[in-house]
């Protein structure tokens, strides 16, 4: 047999297993059932009598609102990746009674709020959806403070909003400098694909490994049995793993492009001493850019400071909206 003959048998050969393989790589994942939750706690329980729906653009947004009217201003909490509403619980009670209208929300796949697959979750769009759920507020104006993943939506929302922003606080701010690859975005349009790994989120995130994650975030033992509720309840509503999904697709669009120097509100940034999660180095990168810019190292604290250390948090950002002009 020639050697034309050969490499023609090996690629028929390798031709019939791939054509052998392709019902069970199109098949098989939709054979599998999804996971479910190891627990589950209806929407309305999660619901604070502060908080509310909003609809913005057909999805169903989840925010809160605390502090009087009139109010010496208004600070809106953006949270970080798989946080909510519920990591701002010892940050609000305390700036709403230093007089602040203070506005938290659950982006979209995130909490309470809409889930899909289909929805744009690029920080960018996420900057939107801030600036809509402010006009749906009445809001003109604002303190924003970003906790992680939400300092990038937030400075996205500087970039476009400038006129809508007072000052700026970063909490343990994960910044994407750098260009990131599109190709699991690519391979996530590919119905079989998503739904594989559909199946692996929902049965791989459980209420245990969430409990790790947070121990792995915070320097602090303050990771109790509620507080992995807390999370773990918001995180497992309604489509979540598509939504998951859908960040993975769209995360090669949350980088910053835009000069960091062009912000010209005061802004500060925070950092606990011991996060192992946003480094140092991944801060150092960004922090002194700013034109109107400040750091503090909050001691004996993790990635999670408004939850680590609470008190120390909220007085380094009382004392910046005082500066600022609150």
């Amino acid at each position: 047999m020639g050697a034309f003959a050969r490499r023609h048998r090996r690629l028929a050969i390798l031709l019939y297993v791939l054509m052998a393989l392709l019902p069970v790589v199109l098949v098989v994942p939709y054979l599998v059932p999804l996971g479910r939750p190891d627990t589950e706690v209806p929407l309305e329980d999660l619901v604070t009598a502060n908080g509310r729906f909003v609809d913005i653009d057909g999805m169903s947004i989840y925010i809160e609102e605390h502090g009087p009217r009139p109010a010496r201003g208004t600070i809106v909490l953006l949270h970080g990746f798989g946080g909510s509403t519920f990591s701002w619980r010892h940050n609000v009670p305390f700036f709403a009674g230093e007089g602040y209208r203070v506005i938290s929300l659950d982006m979209k796949g995130f909490g309470l709020s809409h889930k899909d697959f289909g929805s744009d979750y690029s920080h960018p769009a996420q900057a939107e959806l801030v600036a809509d759920v402010l006009a749906e507020l009445d809001v003109e104006q604002a303190y924003i403070v970003g906790h992680s993943m939400g300092t990038s939506v937030m400075l996205h929302f500087a970039h476009a909003y400038p006129e809508m922003v007072l000052g700026l606080v970063s909490a343990a701010g994960a910044v994407e400098l750098g260009e990131r690859s599109a190709f699991p975005g690519v391979l996530l349009r590919f119905g079989p694909f998503r739904r594989a790994a559909g199946v692996f989120l929902t049965r791989f995130l459980t209420k245990e490994r969430a409990g790790v994650v947070l121990e792995d975030s915070t320097h602090h033992d303050i990771v109790t049995g509620e507080v992995v509720d807390g999370y773990y309840h918001r995180i497992v509503t309604g489509d979540w793993q598509w939504s998951l999904l859908g960040m993975t697709r769209d995360m090669h669009r949350n980088t910053i492009t835009f000069p960091l120097e062009d912000i010209a509100v005061p802004t500060t940034v925070l950092w606990g001493e011991y996060d192992r999660v946003v480094k140092r180095e991944d801060i150092d990168e960004w922090k002194d850019r700013f034109s109107k810019g400040e750091f503090h190292l909050i001691q004996d604290a993790g990635h999670l400071p408004m939850e680590e250390r609470p008190e120390r948090f909220n007085e380094l950002v009382l004392a910046f909206l005082e500066t600022a002009g609150g």
